[in-house]
């Protein structure tokens, strides 16, 4: 017996050897079994032997196949980490991100100043938005961010139009800030920042980035009740022959209730103190300069008035409301309601006639219209309906507004409801489909004219925006 499992033993090796050389394939199986059956005929090997051989062939071919495969996957392992790119370790604290927007534009718009012919017009214009963007963790609890975006500067649009005879287009720094966690419910930021208050665009266009310092605090005081604050200290102007610089000071307080697992409720009271505003004087270059406060607010519906010496008259000591209830799990898709109401307490029509000056583009007399309206409230309430997270979401948004002159800074409000600017009214409507994860289709309609028309004449203004957004 032990003769034979030594002859079985050599014959093994010396066939698995002819096999691993040439390949264990099916065909070369049958070689074997072949010679196997030559082995029996010639006397060499009984009928037994034979079967205890090709047993011991399978046994082995499937322990060499294993070692094969066992070989191949290590080194596939061994040529992935060769292959790949260690990244250093500053480099994996930073978050590159940005956006493309590709839109068409169009406006249809009907005036008819005091005592002037009607002028009816339509507008027509291809734009883009590209904003590109970095943060970095520079430690566990800081954070470094910068952003470029296109655009023509202003501080409420990132809209560049496709004009000039294809003129290269500028790009411009949209934020630039330093944040730091100090604990677990205060976080300080300083620099040019997203705005960190609670609100709509009947306040605050969603493209404005206030600069100066911010806190922002959040307490979760139970599983279904919270607090949170915003306090802001922002730059408006620098004056050059003053000591003094018009300044914004904002102060939020707010709660976040959940009443039910499947409801959520916002809620935000936000004070607003532009201080030594009447540190801007006349200029006669400032009021016709829309990139200038004056400027912008003057040819938005919203007149500066400047005294005997020159200073500004127009102050804003505003209070903002704003409610959002959002509703989950009761239709297929989430809803959210939500309101907002500002009222500048510092607007005063009769003070702006009596103490005012004339100078050019600037006669307080044609306030005189409005009567002893102070022009100073705005309001605005809607709802949203669905999702927009991923591929096959759908969006959809509704409100309407009405803003008086004074309520709040014109060059901060929306610039694309009625052209940008205050006293106005009107219906919003915006409709998004995600055709990819990161491929959005938009589109959005106003419908929008003067609140009041007994100063500045008739103004209706018809609105559609078609956009396609990629994301990355």
């Amino acid at each position: 017996m032990g003769r034979n499992m030594k002859k079985i033993s050599l014959i093994v090796f010396i066939i698995t050897g002819l096999l691993i050389t040439f390949g264990s394939t099916q065909s070369w199986a049958g070689e074997v079994d072949l010679l196997v059956n030559k082995l029996v005929e010639k006397g060499i090997l009984s009928h037994s032997d034979a079967q205890q051989l090709l047993d011991e062939m399978q046994k082995e071919g499937a322990r060499q196949e294993a070692e094969i495969k066992e070989v191949a996957t290590e080194a596939a392992k061994e040529e992935v980490k060769t292959s790949m790119v260690k990244l250093p370790k500053w480099a994996e604290r930073i978050d590159l991100y940005g956006d493309l927007r590709l839109r068409h534009d169009t406006q249809w718009i009907d005036q008819k100043k005091p005592g002037g012919d009607k002028d009816e017009y339509h507008r027509n214009r291809e734009r883009f938005r590209l904003r590109l963007g970095m943060k970095v963790k520079t430690t566990e609890t800081t954070e470094v961010g910068v952003r470029v975006a296109s655009g023509s500067g202003y501080q409420n649009t990132t809209n560049q139009s496709c004009d000039g005879h294809a003129r290269g287009k500028e790009i411009w720094i949209d934020r630039v800030y330093a944040s730091w966690k100090a604990t677990d419910y205060l976080k300080i930021t300083g620099g040019k920042q997203k705005n960190p208050l609670f609100t709509t665009p009947l306040v605050w266009d969603p493209d404005v980035n206030p600069e100066g310092v911010s806190e922002s605090f959040k307490f979760d005081i139970t599983d279904r009740f919270g607090l949170f604050a915003n306090l802001g200290q922002y730059f408006v102007e620098e004056i050059k022959s003053t000591n003094t610089d018009p300044t914004l000071l904002a102060f939020q307080l707010g709660t976040a209730i959940k009443p039910t697992d499947t409801m959520k409720l916002d809620f935000g009271v936000t004070y607003y103190n532009f201080m030594d505003m009447d540190d801007i004087e006349y200029d006669s270059g400032d009021i016709d300069d829309k990139t200038e406060f004056i400027g912008y607010n003057n040819k938005h519906s919203q007149q500066m008035v400047f005294d005997s010496d020159g200073d500004l008259l127009n102050k804003f000591e505003c209070w903002e409301l704003a409610a959002k209830l959002k509703i989950k799990d009761v239709l297929p898709v989430p809803f959210s309601i939500y309101a907002n109401y500002i009222v500048n307490t510092d607007a005063d029509i009769d003070e702006l006639t009596d103490k005012g000056a004339v100078f050019p583009d600037s006669d307080p007399a044609d306030l005189e219209a409005y009567g002893s309206d102070d022009r100073d409230t705005g309001w605005l309430v809607g709802l949203s309906l669905g999702n927009k997270k991923k591929k096959g979401d759908w969006y959809a948004k509704y409100h309407y507004q009405e803003l008086e002159d004074y309520a709040f800074p014109a060059v901060f409000v929306d610039s694309d409801f009625h052209g940008g600017g205050t006293n106005n009214k009107g219906h919003y409507m915006h409709l998004r489909y995600y055709l990819m994860d990161n491929i959005q289709a938009r589109v959005s309609g106003f419908l929008t004219e003067r609140e009041d028309e007994s100063k500045d004449g008739q103004k209706d203004e018809d609105r559609i925006q078609a956009d396609v957004v990629f994301t990355f």
